[in-house]
C-alpha cells in the first residue's frame, strides 16, 4: 500500500486515520514531523502549510489528532464522546475561529482562518473545524470502524448494513471467515 492511498475522504477521517491498524498492533503514521510534512503535502489545498519543524507545531498535531480519534472512535462504536478530547477540540476553534467561504462550483466552500493568526493555530482550527462538521452534521450518523481483520479504518458507511471500509477489506474478512471454517472441518 501506498503510504497515503487512502486519502481523500473528509479531512477529519484522514487525519484520524494517520494511526492505523496493522494485525494486532497499530501503526503511527505521524511519527515524525517530516511525516507531517508529507502528509500536509498530501492534502495540499486541503490544509494550510505549515513548518513542521516549528517549535509546538508537530506535538500540537499530533494531540489533537489523538483526540480526534477518540472521539470518531466513540462516535463509530456509538458511546459518549470522550469530554477531555471536545473541550480540547472546542478550545483550538475557540482560540482561532474558521469561517467557511464559498469557492467554486467544484469545491463549493473553502475553510479559512477567521483573521491573522500562527500557522499551527490555522491548521489546528481547520482540523477541528472538520471534526466539528462530520460529527455535528448527517454524516456522523454514518460514521464507522472497518470490521475487517488488520484494518480497523473509520470510514463513512454508504448502507445500514456496510461492515468493511472497502471491497480489498471485505475481500479479507471473507476469506479469514472461510479459512476458520474450513479448519474446523475433519
Amino acid at each position: 500500500m501506498r503510504r497515503w492511498s487512502w486519502l481523500g475522504d473528509r479531512l477529519a477521517l484522514d487525519f484520524a486515520n494517520t494511526v492505523r491498524r496493522r494485525g494486532d498492533h497499530y501503526v503511527e503514521y505521524l511519527a515524525t514531523p517530516d511525516d507531517l510534512r508529507d502528509w500536509l503535502a498530501a492534502e495540499a489545498g486541503r490544509v494550510p502549510p505549515v513548518d513542521t519543524h516549528d517549535a509546538g507545531a508537530f506535538p500540537a498535531v499530533r494531540a489533537l489528532r489523538d483526540d480526534v480519534l477518540g472521539l470518531l472512535r466513540a462516535a463509530a462504536r456509538g458511546e459518549p464522546w470522550p469530554a477531555d478530547a471536545v473541550d480540547r477540540v472546542n478550545d483550538a476553534l475557540l482560540r482561532h475561529p474558521v469561517v467557511r467561504l464559498l469557492h467554486t462550483a467544484d469545491t463549493p466552500a473553502e475553510l479559512r482562518l477567521a483573521g491573522d493568526g500562527p500557522a499551527p493555530s490555522a491548521l489546528l482550527a481547520t482540523l477541528a473545524a472538520a471534526v466539528v462538521d462530520l460529527l455535528a452534521g448527517p454524516d456522523g450518523r454514518r460514521l464507522a470502524l472497518c470490521d475487517a481483520p488488520g484494518c480497523g479504518q473509520l470510514y463513512l458507511r454508504e448502507r445500514a448494513n456496510q461492515r468493511w471500509c472497502g471491497n480489498a477489506c471485505g475481500t479479507r474478512a471473507r476469506v479469514v471467515r472461510h479459512q476458520k471454517r474450513v479448519t474446523r472441518t475433519p
